[in-house]
């Protein structure tokens, strides 16, 4: 009986981990900022002709080292949408990537492998003409997890790629979600 429940346990822990390699790492709850703010209406937004486009999106900061495995992200406008990673500390771009955004009227999931560093404050943003969003009427932003913190959501107008230099703690513009690994020593 006490060897059976040894497998269990070891089975439990093998299936709830990831090797990385420096480590272990615990699989990210999935959607857990969608999860979180899940109980507010989503509002819609379209800009009008002659205004510009919007960079928009969430600023995170993890706690512990580790990778984005993948994004989420539930938009009106279909197709190809450019993500921008940025270094907020820096106001750099580090990264562009290209996303699939099939069904508008869900969370569409997209596989990634991007390292991120512990105490390191990250934007993620989308360039849009549409976007989706939450109006945090109980809540204000940050939202602190034992992995990482939602600082706030970030914007900037613009067609080309912007760093997101305006900032607003009551609300989720975009609807954007992360999946990460942890690295654990």
């Amino acid at each position: 009986m006490k060897n059976l429940i040894s497998i269990f346990a070891a089975s439990i822990l093998l299936t709830s981990c990831t090797i990385l390699k420096n480590g272990i790492s615990y699989a990210g709850e999935e959607g857990i900022f969608a999860k979180h703010y899940n109980q507010y209406p989503t509002e819609y937004r379209k800009v009008a002709y002659g205004e510009p486009n919007f960079e928009l999106g969430i600023e995170f900061r993890p706690h512990k080292n580790g990778r984005i495995r993948g994004i989420r992200i539930k938009n009106p406008q279909t197709g190809n949408l450019r993500l921008s990673l940025w270094d907020a500390d820096e106001k750099k771009l580090l990264n562009t990537y290209t996303y699939n955004n099939g069904d508008p009227r869900k969370y569409n999931f997209g596989y990634f492998q991007i390292p991120v560093q512990a105490n390191k404050t990250y934007c993620l943003t989308i360039n849009v003409r549409e976007y989706y969003y939450h109006v945090l009427t109980f809540d204000k932003l940050a939202l602190t997890l034992p992995e990482i913190t939602l600082n706030s959501s970030v914007y900037a107008e613009g067609i080309y790629q912007r760093f997101p230099e305006f900032r607003v703690d009551n609300v989720i513009h975009g609807l954007m979600d992360l999946d990460f690994e942890w690295e654990v020593k």
